[in-house]
This record gives structure tokens, C-alpha cells and sequence, in this order.
């Protein structure tokens, strides 16, 4: 009679542990739907919340809600991405981070390639921003580890290779900077702006080479100008400034094969005027020993300061004719 009694008493517990776990999916169903509700209202923040507590809940009921529990971390998974996009959108970037990041983990666990490979390209993306807000307030130290964060996530990151180039050229780190716009180059094709990005930033690096040669120029050190503007042709090979600067410090560096050949170079390019050039020119001439050259290229010196000076040296030193 005992056996009877116990064989009931464990039966009805079966049955409540049934009940308590069918109720359990149904609660868990029930929020999930709710969450997708908010999904496609676009209010990604609430969507998220209803997910997390419908997976606690299909995880409190065990095996009985597996196959909810799978929809869920997907779904999940996406809203944490859309909603770090909505902090993104905001400039709050920290928070996209975590959102996406989050996504992230959940994206592996459900399996989503899809959801995980935006969350990849996308956290990189938000890394390299906060990278150029930090970049604008001249923080540098802090500006390099978020670009350094994003190429841990995603080494092919061009968004953040662009942001490093910008970072170098502004410390002046000018090798630094060519190795970064040259991996803005590698990955151009990875995104859709690449190409325009690619084209900004050589731009950028020639200007920073070309002044940089400029001030070294200024400084008496041609040897130096030399150098970066070598490099700027790299990035830009048909500017008359750039052979000019070049002839300029050729000449002071007593070069003068070299300074005639940069500066008929600079007078093959396109240029509004082009007297200090043949300036530049005749005076290399001259130093070679040179007269006819070096006064027909006097000859050409028309305008601005070196006008006087190209007139006395036809006139009193060369004496051309």
C-alpha cells in the first residue's frame, strides 16, 4: 500500500515539474515575441532587454526549450549589434563598443557568421572614430591605443590604418606615416569609401612631406628637405613644387647637375609663375660655368623678389648679351 502511495506521490511531482516547465517555455515564448515586437519597431534597446530575460528564462527550463533558446541567442545577438549601431550614430562609442562586443560573443554561440562578421568590422570601425575624436583633442597616447584596440579586432581595418596615418602625420612620425598609408592602400578594397580615403590620405601625406621639406629648407638643412621630398613623390610626382624645392636643395647641397634637372622638371609641370624657378635654374647654370644657359634662364626672371638680382647678374656679372 505504501509502494501504491509513493508511486502516486512521484507520479504528481513528474507532472508538476511538467507543468512548471511548460509554463516556463511559455513565458520564455512569450517575452521572445515581445522582443521581436521592439526589433521591428526599430527600438533595438528594449528589444534587447525582453531577449536577455526571455534566454534566462528558456535557460531556467532546461532541455525543453532548447530549440527556443537557439532563436533567441540569435535574435539576441542581432538586436545587441543594431543597438550598438544606434550608439554609434550618437557618438557614444564606449557604449557601442559593449554592445557590440557583447553581440559578438552571443553571434558565436548562436553561430551567426553573418552578425559576427559586421560585429567584427564594425567594432574596428568604432575604435578607429573614437581614435579620431581623441586624434582632434591632440590626444595622442589615447588616440593610438583605440586605433591599436581596432586592428586587434580587425588587423584589416582600413578605417583604422587611415586614423594612424593622420595620428603620425601630426606627431610629425613621417615614416610612420608613409607604413599607414600604405596599408590604406592594401585594404583599399575593403570598404566601399576605400578608394577615396586612399585618395585623401596621399594627399595628406604629400602636403605634410612637401612642408616638412620646406621648413627643413628653411632651416639650412637640404640635406634633410632632400630626403622628405624624395619621399613626397611617392605620393605625388607632378607637383612643380616639389622639383623646385628639390632644385633649391640640390644647389645648396653644390649639386648643380642635379638642381638644373630638377628645375627644368618643375618648369615641365603645370604652374602660375615660374620665375623663381628659372631663378633657381640660371644660378645653377652659372655655378657650371654655363653662361648662355645661365642667361637665357636669367632672361625668364620676370617677376616677384628676384627680379633686380636677375637683372644685375646679365648685366654687371654675366654681361649677356
Amino acid at each position: 500500500m505504501k509502494f501504491i502511495v509513493r508511486s502516486f506521490l512521484f507520479a504528481g511531482l513528474l507532472l508538476v515539474g511538467f507543468t512548471v516547465s511548460a509554463q516556463s517555455v511559455q513565458e520564455a515564448g512569450d517575452m521572445f515575441n515581445q522582443g521581436n515586437q521592439q526589433f521591428k519597431a526599430k527600438a533595438f534597446s528594449k528589444a534587447v532587454d525582453l531577449y536577455e530575460q526571455a534566454l534566462q528564462i528558456a535557460e531556467a527550463a532546461g532541455p525543453d526549450a532548447f530549440e527556443l533558446q537557439g532563436k533567441i541567442e540569435n535574435q539576441l545577438a542581432t538586436a545587441l549589434f543594431w543597438n550598438g549601431i544606434n550608439f554609434y550614430k550618437q557618438r557614444q562609442f564606449d557604449k557601442a563598443i559593449a554592445q557590440m562586443q557583447k553581440s559578438l560573443q552571443m553571434a558565436d554561440k548562436a553561430q551567426n557568421a553573418k552578425i559576427k562578421n559586421y560585429d567584427i568590422i564594425y567594432i574596428a570601425r568604432v575604435y578607429a572614430s573614437k581614435g579620431n575624436a581623441l586624434l582632434k583633442k591632440k590626444d595622442y597616447t589615447g588616440a593610438e591605443a583605440a586605433y591599436a584596440a581596432a586592428l586587434k579586432v580587425n588587423p584589416k581595418s582600413i578605417n583604422a590604418y587611415f586614423g594612424k596615418s593622420l595620428l603620425y602625420k601630426e606627431t610629425k612620425s613621417y615614416d610612420k606615416m608613409i607604413a599607414m598609408v600604405d596599408k590604406v592602400g592594401e585594404y583599399v578594397n575593403t570598404n566601399r569609401k576605400g578608394p577615396q580615403m586612399y585618395a585623401k590620405v596621399k594627399r595628406m601625406a604629400y602636403g605634410a612631406l612637401l612642408n616638412a621639406g620646406a621648413s627643413e629648407l628653411q632651416k639650412e638643412h637640404p640635406a634633410k628637405a632632400l630626403g622628405y621630398l624624395n619621399q613626397s613623390l611617392k605620393f605625388n610626382s607632378s607637383s612643380a613644387s616639389t622639383y623646385y624645392y628639390m632644385a633649391i636643395a640640390n644647389f645648396k647641397l653644390r649639386k648643380y647637375t642635379a638642381a638644373i634637372t630638377n628645375a627644368k622638371k618643375a618648369l615641365s609641370l603645370p604652374g602660375n609663375d615660374k620665375s623663381d624657378i628659372y631663378f633657381t635654374l640660371a644660378q645653377a647654370y652659372q655655378k657650371k660655368g654655363d653662361k648662355a644657359n645661365a642667361c637665357n634662364a636669367f632672361k625668364h626672371v620676370v617677376k616677384g623678389p628676384n627680379v633686380a638680382a636677375a637683372k644685375y647678374q646679365r648685366s654687371h656679372v654675366l654681361k649677356c648679351k
